[in-house]
């Protein structure tokens, strides 16, 4: 701790939003972080509805109920993004994760009953990247409502191609069909799961995550996204 202290006053970081040096460590400063604007309800996972009472009210069939923190379109959550996804910068996922704890924090569930499951990369995908970007910020977001979190009984079986690489909803929900499975369905069923991504665009993953929880017996699906592009 003394030692990244002393670091940080010789070498102050630079906020990836503002480009200000700070001393504070991190990759971002608390002031532009402060800025993103928080929404302060859930939304349907169908139409994008805003959902005031944070209970289905259109499509009560969906497989899950939608969270978004923020929008994509905020420019610090998309520098954070796309440095934690494409440049591999591990340390984004603390204020990524602390964006995600306001809004829940916002929504005023009693997060108390709930499994936190992150969205599970392929292995390809896994050993290519080093890490699940959405493990890391759902570890932290489990850690601070003191929830359980479980990475091994949900998988990814197939290596499709990232969501961003595709032209339009058909190809998107084509690309991600059928590649969850649930391999211990005890484990899941009668359960109240917080699905955890980073970004929700078009919900084809979220949606095809949510249907394979809900077919192995889960209870109620909250799929948590930081920003919905």
């Amino acid at each position: 701790m003394f030692l990244d202290t002393l670091l940080n006053l010789i070498f102050p970081s630079t906020c990836l939003s503002c480009r200000k040096r700070q001393k504070s460590g991190g990759v971002i400063c608390e002031q532009c972080l402060a800025g993103a604007k928080i929404n302060e309800t859930l939304f349907c996972g169908k139409c994008g509805a805003r959902l005031p009472s944070n209970r289905k009210e259109c499509h009560k069939d969906f497989p899950y109920l939608l969270g978004a923190a923020t929008d994509y379109g905020e420019e610090t959550v998309k520098n954070l993004v796309h440095n934690f996804k494409f440049k591999c910068l591990r340390a984004a996922a603390e204020p990524l994760a602390k964006l995600l704890i306001r809004y829940a924090e916002n929504l005023r569930i009693p997060f108390t009953d709930y499994l936190v499951i992150p969205i599970p990369l392929s292995g390809k995908r896994l050993r290519e990247r080093g890490f699940n970007q959405s493990e890391l910020i759902a570890k932290i977001f489990a850690l601070h409502f003191g929830l359980p979190m479980e990475t091994k009984n949900f998988l990814r079986t197939k290596n499709t191609k990232a969501q961003s690489e595709t032209k339009n909803l058909a190809e998107r929900k084509e690309n991600v069909r059928g590649s969850f499975v649930v391999k211990n369905t005890t484990n899941i069923s009668g359960k109240n799961i917080i699905l955890v991504d980073d970004v929700t665009t078009s919900g084809a993953t979220f949606f095809e995550a949510a249907f394979a929880l809900k077919s192995a017996g889960a209870k109620k699906v909250i799929a948590l996204a930081v920003a919905r592009a």
